[in-house]
């Protein structure tokens, strides 16, 4: 059972991601005494990962170890541009959202699945079931509005506003767009 718990609690852990779960949550979901979860976590071993514990909060993160080849691996992600065909997905989202992925298609005139794939992969666009839809439906982030350096959607440039602001900000579309086509 030990080791069944033990891979439960990493589940649990990783699901609950950078902010970790309460001793008393893992207590709960275990059904377990607090000296069973002390020893599972001093017995968990993984080569990369470990259990962090801060007051009554347990995070599961990277060992040391790791950390010079996760800094390149979040250097080479922020260099990472976007194509042509995700940057007119993503202003179609944005300026439209929500909208299903055949939207896009029917705006741009083609298959956008790659496009939405990369977006959503970046952090940048969200699918979400809606109850009144068939399909998910796409949605910016709150990563966008970051990278973009907007506060609400309702900052994205519109035709009302002047040209100068609106060209500065698709600059910045620009400057996030690689040569790669999808």
């Amino acid at each position: 059972m030990a080791l069944q718990d033990k891979g439960i609690l990493e589940a649990l852990l990783y699901t609950a991601g950078d902010e970790g779960l309460d001793q008393k949550q893992l207590l709960e979901i275990l059904d377990i005494e607090p000296a069973e979860l002390t020893h599972l976590i001093e017995a968990y071993d993984s080569p990369g990962l470990t259990i962090q514990h801060y007051g009554n909060t347990y995070v599961l993160t990277t060992k040391k170890d790791a950390s010079d080849y996760i800094e390149q691996l979040i250097e080479q992600k922020s260099k990472m541009k976007l194509s042509q065909a995700a940057m007119e997905s993503l202003s179609i989202i944005a300026y439209n959202q929500p909208l299903s992925r055949s939207d896009i298609e029917l705006i741009r005139g083609i298959n956008s699945d790659g496009a939405v794939k990369t977006l959503i992969a970046r952090g940048l666009v969200e699918a979400k079931e809606e109850a009144d839809s068939r399909s998910h439906q796409l949605y910016t982030t709150e990563l966008f509005l970051n990278v973009f350096g907007i506060e609400h959607l309702d900052d994205l440039p519109t035709t009302d506003e002047e040209d100068e602001e609106i060209e500065a900000f698709f600059s910045n579309l620009v400057n996030q767009k690689g040569d790669n086509h999808e």
